[in-house]
């Protein structure tokens, strides 16, 4: 784990005269699963809006695998391997799953082969629903779905906003489980409000405040530090 793959400098967003977010750095490696936590309006979806081309900072710079992308197009960016799945899932649910999955192979430059394609159907649990229309399935199979629409394009890093957001306890535990799986062999960028999703996944935590932030370090560190848990934690465990 030593090839810089994500490295922002200075990033500064703003909607008027609200500062979302403040002259941040971050810089993620190759085959590191990086958590990102922080109260609601922290600017964590911001951050990956700003990163993944859904928004334009104001300022800073974003590099990925040695190369600028500020403000590329989301597109652009899944061709040179940066994709991300959304806190709100988003499909084309009048499609079938099968259809969904196609649609996001159109922006893959080197897309899955057939066999690595039914090798994620069935680990993802959604081979025997291609057929079936993408808005009629649960909650977590749309979530997993979404998943499959990143991963047939072979990214390089994937951000997930709230991966397990709105799902059961024993769902919850079915993702963790996926994403300690996927995590052995890819770059992975959380949000999580779950701290158990932090805790068993990430190797490296940031943690956002106000559009600034306040903290950077393993999930241990991190969760025992003192201004976290009095300015986010609350003393509980989220």
């Amino acid at each position: 784990m030593s090839d810089v793959l994500l490295d922002v400098r200075s990033l500064s967003k703003r909607f008027g005269g609200v500062v979302a977010l403040r002259s941040i750095d971050l810089t993620q490696y190759s085959g590191e699963t990086l958590g990102m936590i922080g109260p609601n309006g922290s600017g964590k979806t911001t951050f990956v809006n700003c990163i993944t081309g859904h928004l334009k900072p104001n300022s800073g710079s974003v590099g990925f695998s040695g190369r600028a992308i500020t403000a590329r197009k989301p597109f652009e960016l899944a061709r040179v391997g940066l994709t991300r799945t959304y806190q709100a899932v988003r499909i084309f649910g009048e499609l079938t799953v099968a259809e969904n999955i196609a649609i996001a192979m159109v922006d893959a430059v080197d897309p899955v082969s057939p066999e690595r394609y039914a090798e994620l159907a069935d680990w993802l649990r959604i081979a025997h629903r291609f057929q079936t229309q993408a808005g009629s399935l649960s909650l977590d199979e749309q979530r997993r779905l979404e998943l499959m629409m990143r991963l047939v394009q072979q990214p390089k890093l994937i951000m997930l906003d709230e991966p397990v957001g709105g799902l059961s306890s024993s769902e919850v535990r079915a993702m963790i489980a996926l994403l300690a799986e996927l995590k052995a062999h890819s770059t992975i960028f959380i949000i999580e409000h779950t701290m158990k999703v932090i805790r068993e996944l990430a190797d490296k935590v940031v943690v956002l405040l106000a559009g600034e932030k306040l903290a950077e370090g393993a999930p241990a560190e991190i969760l025992a530090d003192q201004r976290v848990i009095d300015r986010y934690l609350g003393g509980g465990d989220a």
